[in-house]
């Protein structure tokens, strides 16, 4: 077993264990409300209702952020070998730019040209809105994932991490639907608009590639503890 899996094991570092939970399921609170807000934005049409809700985002990304510290605090005070602090705070690291990616997709949707980006046509926005509803998914089955690697359930990990594989592949493939329309559509939009919400829907497909990155890194070290 990995040295990884016998410290989550240990019972002298539960409050690790715990505050690892504690800051994937904040993750997934930042992702959900982003998620909350598109709606408000989109299918609402209530740009007042959908900015405050973005703001929120930026809130509980800054928790996450606390909370990330607090670990890597603990794990610089703690007698620890360097590879359980390197593969921790590797996992860490990439459970946090899930939340990164929400937020920076939330600033630039607070700032950007709003008459721009609702008149960018129904079908962009349909496949905006599944992108996001598609990630909340993909980060729910990563927070089952960092469950169950403390759980040391090598199975239901793998299936998990496939499963959040096809997600992310779903995302790509709204994103590369919603660049075709970009270029293809005579949108009548500020150029330097267009570049914007360009930058905003990548930086939404980011969500579920850090998503995928998690997942994928959850997956070596389950593998790891078998070598």
């Amino acid at each position: 077993m990995s040295s990884l899996m016998e410290w989550f094991k240990s019972r002298n570092e539960e409050n690790a264990m715990n505050l690892t939970l504690v800051h994937t399921q904040k993750v997934l609170e930042c992702i959900v409300e982003f998620d909350k807000g598109l709606s408000f934005l989109l299918e609402e049409k209530n740009i007042d209702l959908a900015l405050k809700v973005f703001f929120r985002v930026d809130e509980l990304e800054h928790q996450a952020d606390g909370i990330r510290r607090n670990i890597l605090n603990m794990l610089s005070q703690a007698e620890l070998p360097s590879k359980i602090r390197e593969n921790l705070t590797h996992l860490v690291k990439r459970i946090d730019d899930i939340a990164n990616a929400a937020n920076t997709s939330s600033r630039i949707l607070i700032s950007m040209n709003h008459k721009d980006f609702m008149n960018l046509g129904e079908v962009i926005h349909k496949n905006i809105l599944e992108i996001s509803k598609i990630s909340v998914e993909a980060i729910k089955k990563v927070n089952l994932m960092v469950n169950e690697l403390l759980k040391a359930e090598e199975e239901k990990t793998q299936q998990l991490g496939q499963e959040v594989n096809l997600l992310e592949h779903q995302c790509d493939e709204k994103h590369y639907a919603i660049s075709r329309s970009l270029v293809s559509n005579n949108l009548d939009i500020n150029p330097f608009s267009a570049i914007v919400i360009y930058n905003c829907i990548s930086a939404m497909e980011a969500i579920s590639d850090n998503a995928e990155d998690v997942a994928d890194y959850i997956i070596m070290l389950t593998v790891a503890k078998k070598m």
